[in-house]
């Protein structure tokens, strides 16, 4: 059994208070979620995302992002608890579907024209820090490799920081703008970074090479509109940041671990940057 039928309809009423009437509520568990329980329901025939927070609440002004038009349409969010309900989005994440590195900068630079400034700062040296922490006996090499890096943005703007292929849903092609319209889920990390923080994190999720990495920069800089600054994105640099997001990666899975939270998805995860990270190739 997924969930706990009773629980799953006691939070979508909660935040459904306009229930219609007699209506009865198809649900579905959705697989997938590391840190939130994630269900379609559908109410009334009209569909809906809902999740549940089982662990640590989502970090604080999450709902403020949620307000841009490339984020899910919130039908209702509960700050104490995290949980929320949003309208069913159609369409493939990703990860199923994935973008050549030219169309991924397009979305990445529409993507950051829309994120607001100035709402709260990613700060990534003390989000490793507070990670490894949380871990049990984090990887000596791992912790030597991030203090070695030292990585740190170059520049403070709205970014996603969560951003992996299977947060991303391609939508339905929009034939009066002649594009595609791309969705944007789980907005817990955001907050002022480095842009190309985001870029190498949906980039190393589609497993792009650096040549990859690299066109999807340029694609980046050349999308209009003009508000959208050509990216830091030196061989090194890029090199620096894919490292600096395979730390995070491994911190958070073993803060996970650490907490009890030790599926085998999130331990494989674990190892699997750790290689990443002391072994890169």
């Amino acid at each position: 059994m997924d969930h706990d039928r009773d629980k799953v309809l006691a939070v979508a009423r909660q935040l459904l208070p306009a229930w219609p009437a007699r209506a009865g509520c198809r649900i579905e568990y959705l697989p997938g979620g590391y840190s939130n329980r994630n269900y379609r329901l559908d109410i009334g025939g009209t569909r809906y995302a809902l999740r549940i927070v089982d662990g640590a609440k989502p970090r604080a002004r999450e709902r403020q992002y949620l307000a841009i038009a490339g984020a899910p349409d919130v039908v209702g969010y509960d700050p104490l608890t995290g949980h929320m309900l949003t309208r069913w989005i159609d369409g493939e994440i990703l990860a199923a579907s994935p973008p050549s590195p030219a169309e991924g900068g397009r979305y990445l630079a529409e993507l950051h024209a829309e994120i607001p400034s100035g709402i709260r700062r990613y700060d990534y040296q003390a989000e490793i820090e507070t990670l490894l922490a949380d871990a049990v006996r984090p990887d000596p090499d791992v912790v030597s490799r991030f203090r070695e890096l030292a990585w740190s943005a170059s520049e403070h703007r709205g970014c996603h920081n969560d951003l992996n292929p299977w947060n991303v849903i391609r939508g339905s092609r929009n034939a009066e703008a002649g594009r595609t319209r791309f969705r944007t889920l789980d907005w817990e990390f955001a907050g002022d970074n480095d842009r190309l923080f985001d870029l190498v994190g949906l980039g190393h999720g589609l497993q792009w090479t650096p040549t990859q990495l690299a066109a999807c920069a340029a694609a980046y800089a050349a999308t209009p509109p003009g508000q959208t600054r050509p990216l830091h994105a030196t061989p090194m640099r890029l090199e620096d940041t894919v490292c600096a997001y395979r730390i995070r990666e491994y911190a958070w899975a073993a803060a996970q671990i650490g907490a009890g939270n030790d599926r085998p998805e999130i331990v494989e995860q674990a190892m699997a940057m750790r290689r990443a990270i002391v072994y890169p190739r």
